[in-house]
């Protein structure tokens, strides 16, 4: 299925999607007839602090998205199942998300890009049908592992527990703690630094660059395709920035391509090595569109929630200085802290699912066909099923039950090296730095799909 003509071909139809992506996307921005000036154009909206509807949330507003959890409590109490002008059905309470997710019968997780571009008048069965043309000629990613259902989701689930289980993610910390040392010890002789850019997102991207085995010189272009393509699910980009997203999308599958297809000639011991011999297997139902498709997952997922948590941690560490105090007394709290930190600021704000067949839900019918938008940082905020869901709590005895990682067959696989890696992170800072302190702005990203924070810029002095 994978041989020369099929490969050929795949080349060939991706760099003409590229093309005619560029070429919308430059247009877009240049020729007045495709961003006409005459267009209606939202009027600009007041921030409301307290909303009281749905409407008071207007999401051209990159203030809404600084601190959205208000929003997020109004419709937990007053619209748990709530339909956007889109069509899509939000889902805000945590009971609610937990047994959608654990419902693969009814819900289904695959088609997420799809699911979260779809246009009112576009049926998603029928663009589901385009999409797998192109899945199976290597053009777009297939569905693997977080965007597969079973029975499939199964046999990707061992295949992905064989590259990031407890295990192997804990044979890798000398790894960590040798790469996490190495970047500070550059960085911390200034007493200070732009944390997200000059260590959050290369520390976590790095790493598992070395651990699927593709180049390091690459970082910077990889990084550069994985922020544009997480850009294509912030619900807000207007045409032309989503034909950009979508170019970047295949450029950077057509490298996992390359690199994927150098590595099965030769296969070593890494990530791509053991996808490799699992695509190759007589007896596995995982093939060579699964184990690229996997590769810009891991990328792409993995990349902006650990950087994005780490960052995270860092500052909710400087902004609450009681807990940096305990921290600091005991390290054994750690751990509790980065559980905190994942549950009340989730890197991704939520995921799709959509409906297989006629049902209700909290009264509410939903046709087959229809988009579900399961909000992870609303679930964790839920005081039925939190106390004191605002607060920082070192000591929860549900702490691990948080949303961040999804819920389900569909759990993070990556959850045990993110932990790992902010811990050994926090452990650093407190050990080598005192009088942290924040020296600007700290803004996230405006979009409805990942909370990604774009700089933290800190100082400090060493001790």
């Amino acid at each position: 299925m994978t041989g020369i003509f099929y490969q050929a071909r795949r080349e060939l139809i991706s760099h003409a999607f590229s093309t005619t992506m560029d070429t919308y996307a430059y247009l877009y921005r240049k020729v007045p007839v495709f961003n006409s000036p005459f267009k209606a154009k939202p009027k600009p909206q007041a921030v409301v602090n307290r909303p009281v509807t749905p409407e008071d949330f207007n999401p051209l507003d990159n203030q809404c998205f600084q601190n959205p959890y208000a929003f997020y409590k109004m419709l937990r109490d007053d619209y748990p199942i709530y339909q956007l002008k889109n069509g899509v059905f939000c889902v805000s309470r945590y009971h609610d998300i937990v047994e959608i997710s654990r419902n693969t019968d009814v819900f289904s997780s695959q088609h997420q890009g799809i699911v979260a571009n779809l246009k009112p008048h576009q049926n998603l069965l029928k663009e589901v049908e385009k999409f797998e043309i192109l899945s199976r000629l290597g053009v777009i990613p297939a569905d693997v592992l977080a965007t597969s259902d079973p029975p499939i989701h199964t046999v990707e689930r061992k295949v992905g527990h064989t590259t990031l289980g407890a295990r192997y993610v804990k044979s890798l910390q000398n790894e960590v703690e040798t790469l996490c040392c190495q970047m500070l010890d550059e960085l911390l002789v200034n007493g200070e630094l732009e944390f997200m850019q000059e260590f959050g997102w290369r520390l976590p991207m790095i790493l598992i660059i070395r651990l699927l085995g593709l180049p390091e010189k690459d970082f910077e272009k990889i990084k550069g395709w994985c922020v544009e393509i997480l850009n294509s699910q912030n619900g807000i980009q207007n045409s032309g920035e989503l034909a950009a997203s979508y170019s970047a999308a295949f450029t950077f599958l057509r490298y996992c391509w390359k690199h994927y297809l150098m590595a099965k000639q030769k296969p070593e011991k890494n990530l791509i090595g053991i996808f490799v011999r699992n695509a190759t297997d007589p007896a596995s139902e995982f093939n060579d569109e699964k184990a690229v498709s996997a590769i810009f997952q891991l990328m792409i997922a993995g990349s902006d929630s650990s950087a994005t948590t780490m960052g995270n941690a860092l500052k909710l560490l400087i902004e609450n200085d009681d807990i940096q105090q305990q921290l600091i007394a005991d390290q054994d709290l750690i751990p509790a802290f980065i559980e905190e930190v994942f549950r009340l600021e989730s890197a991704f704000q939520g995921h799709f699912r959509w409906v297989k067949q006629d049902t209700v839900f909290h009264g509410v019918h939903l046709p087959e066909g229809s988009r579900i938008f399961l909000m992870w940082a609303s679930g964790n905020r839920d005081e039925r099923f939190w106390d004191y869901p605002d607060q920082m709590i070192l000591k929860r005895n549900n702490a691990k039950k948080h949303l961040t990682f999804g819920h389900g067959i569909h759990a993070c696989l990556g959850r045990e090296l993110a932990r790992m890696e902010i811990r050994i992170v926090i452990r650093e800072f407190l050990a080598r730095t005192r009088n942290l302190r924040i020296t600007g702005e700290t803004p996230y990203v405006a979009s409805m799909f990942a909370r990604t924070l774009l700089q933290l810029p800190i100082a400090f002095e060493l001790r």
